[in-house]
């Protein structure tokens, strides 16, 4: 390939993002939150609609977001029909039973629990929030988080009414109007759910980055989705009157696409920024990695003072993934722990660690009675035990004995 495209930023950048798309797997996941969607759907809506008739003004905020929704992201007489039947089926849940009435709410809960294990995922998160922390949350997400956004539909649509009132504009400047009110706060939304799903310390701006590509891509593709439909009805002559089925699980499918596209987005531009200090992903940059951020905690532990996930990486010149992944292995071997704010510090003597340990744990894979790669046959795993019991032997030197690590991170 020419080195100018090779060396070009956007090029690394779409690499980087192809990498994350290919290792998260984001065509299949968006599969299983299609059927996902589609068994908690109607169960969402219905949750939704009962806390808005609790209080008689929602109810109008209700009725401008199912509006929103069918003008500007749902397609068009599949979201129609979908949207009469969820609205119909909701009328009748005051007639469900206690028991009914759990496992709907358990159904939409599922939703979200899904949504934020996948975009965990895609930021390689490897301790989630608490259980009682994301129920709470989960529940405020079902019930204040529609009606949020319903005002902010609202608000918006009321002002921009106004505006456009004040002069004699021309039909496509509303048109345009009203598609770029939809995408600001669809990216507005996006923005806020990358950065704050992912139980880690997150710049803004890399989220509102993913948001922007999220909001952006859904209205994009809710048009050309649309005018595919309008230009070749193969659906309506194949299925007839059933077309509203697949109809509305391809939408249902590309929307999650184009959502955790955004999310990979916003998940590697932190990678993007330290592709030139990130030690390579070899025996030798992980045995640098590993030294590098054992002193960078030792450094804290001298200090007093925990260390953060970001402050980690920077030392050790890792990817949050990887510093993750390596703080992870250390706590399993007892040497860290992860306080409450999510930092790290050492839980025992900087001494205590030795060379041999260090790369027998974090770069070989090997623990102290087993080896944690399961592809490696018995016979091969006690030939490796052994060698890397002899490696420990022969640098059981302390990590702190070194010389010529950084004396300050």
């Amino acid at each position: 390939m020419n080195s100018y495209f090779a060396d070009s930023p956007i090029y690394q950048f779409a690499v980087l993002v192809r990498r994350r798309f290919m290792e998260v797997r984001v065509m299949q996941t968006a599969g299983a939150l299609t059927y996902t969607t589609l068994l908690s759907l109607v169960p969402m809506i219905t949750v939704v609609l009962i806390v808005m008739r609790q209080f008689s003004p929602f109810m109008k905020l209700g009725e401008s977001m199912r509006g929103f929704l069918l003008q500007n992201l749902l397609p068009d007489r599949a979201g129609k029909v979908v949207a009469t039947y969820a609205w119909q089926f909701s009328q009748k849940a005051s007639s469900l039973t206690i028991v009914g009435t759990i496992f709907l709410v358990i159904t939409a809960i599922m939703l979200f629990s899904t949504i934020d294990r996948t975009i965990a995922g895609i930021w390689a998160v490897r301790k989630p929030r608490a259980w009682y922390v994301r129920i709470p949350v989960y529940w405020l997400a079902l019930t204040l988080g529609p009606i949020l956004f319903a005002g902010s539909v609202a608000v918006t649509g009321r002002v921009l009414a106004v505006s456009l009132g004040m002069v004699d504009e021309p039909g496509w400047v509303h048109n345009f109007l009203n598609r770029a009110m939809t995408a600001g706060l669809l990216s507005a939304l996006f923005a806020f759910l990358f950065h704050s799903i992912p139980n880690r310390k997150l710049n803004r701006w890399h989220s509102l980055a993913g948001g922007l590509v999220a909001g952006l891509g859904l209205v994009l593709m809710q048009r050309l989705f649309g005018f595919y439909l309008s230009s070749l009805p193969n659906f309506t002559l194949i299925y007839g009157t059933f077309s509203v089925v697949p109809i509305f699980l391809i939408w249902i499918y590309l929307s999650w696409f184009v959502v955790l596209l955004g999310a990979t987005v916003s998940a590697v531009f932190p990678d993007f920024e330290a592709r030139q200090k990130v030690l390579p992903q070899t025996p030798a940059g992980d045995i640098v990695a590993a030294l590098r951020i054992t002193h960078a905690l030792i450094v804290g532990q001298s200090r007093g003072k925990p260390r953060g996930l970001v402050d980690l990486a920077g030392d050790a010149r890792l990817t949050q993934a990887r510093a993750e992944a390596m703080l992870e292995e250390m706590r399993l071997a007892g040497w860290t722990v992860r306080t409450e704010d999510g930092e790290w510090m050492l839980c025992v003597a900087a001494e205590a660690i030795s060379v041999g340990d260090l790369v027998a744990r974090l770069v070989v894979g090997v623990a102290e009675i087993q080896v944690k790669d399961p592809m490696i046959r018995p016979d091969d795993q006690q030939l490796l035990v052994a060698t890397v019991g002899q490696m420990r032997q022969a640098m059981a030197r302390p990590v702190t004995s070194l010389e010529n690590l950084p004396p300050k991170l």
